[in-house]
């Protein structure tokens, strides 16, 4: 595990004041992270293309809602609730739990309540319980353990794609890893759902992202340029697939001069 892709959401830190995140370092998780919508938050957000599952749980009026989300490969719409508090887990790409009892492949463009998995519905009672956030993160890494599905050889050609920040071709990856192209797609298909030219296309988008995130961001013709886009309309098609808003609807929707200040590292 390279430990180097660490996947955002972008409009779920443009949808609050404040995003706290837990990072455990080393481990198959990316980050613990919660954060309270803003009373005029709009009714929805988009989930992003970042090649993790996660789990979200939305606290709210009394109660407690818990989803496992897949990977998703192009925009999904997330209803909002506004001034409701959400806590999340994401797991790096190609990790998964396994006190789940579900695969990544049967998760790709789809969510399952918690309380539809055996062993999770007693966790939302418990989590309503807990008092605060970091009680929670406790709760979810011994309700998780340290089982994970997961595959050697995935982890191997994962790292390679994120080393060319998602524009390496299967070929390569064929020269570099010494597999067949044929193996490296079933490698890809049997354990997260994803073909290696899907996976790659949410390594590239997320390393986008975090380049427009910043303050030093480039022109958007440079942007396309530099993420080997042919021109202007093939990256504005791509990226309002990917997050349902143009380049420039973007930066109306995220604040990208206060992003890194809404973060909280506990």
């Amino acid at each position: 595990m390279s430990g180097k892709m660490h996947p955002i959401q972008p409009f779920f830190v443009g949808n609050t004041t404040r995003y706290y995140k837990k990072v455990i370092p080393d481990t198959p998780y990316v980050h613990f992270y919660t954060y309270t919508a803003d009373a005029v938050s709009l009714p929805s957000s988009t989930v992003v293309p970042s090649g993790c599952a996660e789990m979200l749980f939305t606290f709210h009026e009394g109660r407690t809602e818990g989803h496992l989300h897949g990977l998703v490969t192009k925009g999904d719409i997330l209803q909002f609730r506004p001034g409701a508090r959400y806590l999340g887990v994401r797991f790096r790409p190609g990790y998964l739990p396994g006190c789940l009892g579900v695969s990544l492949p049967e998760l790709v463009n789809a969510r399952v309540s918690l309380g539809d998995l055996p062993k999770c519905a007693p966790l939302i009672e418990r989590m309503t319980e807990a008092r605060d956030f970091l009680e929670r993160v406790e709760l979810l890494r011994g309700f998780i353990g340290e089982r994970w599905h997961s595959h050697s050889l995935l982890q191997q050609l994962m790292d390679l794609v994120e080393a060319q920040d998602g524009t390496v071709r299967v070929q390569e990856l064929e020269e570099r890893s010494l597999y067949s192209a044929r193996y490296i797609r079933k490698v890809f298909d049997d354990n997260i759902g994803l073909s290696p030219k899907a996976f790659a296309r949410c390594v590239r988008f997320q390393r986008l992202i975090g380049t427009m995130n910043s303050t030093d961001c480039p022109s958007l013709s440079d942007l396309a340029a530099d993420f080997g886009y042919f021109d202007q309309a093939h990256f504005s098609k791509d990226f309002k697939e990917l997050t349902s808003v143009t380049p420039r609807e973007y930066f109306g929707v995220v604040d990208v001069e206060r992003y890194s200040q809404k973060f909280v590292y506990m």
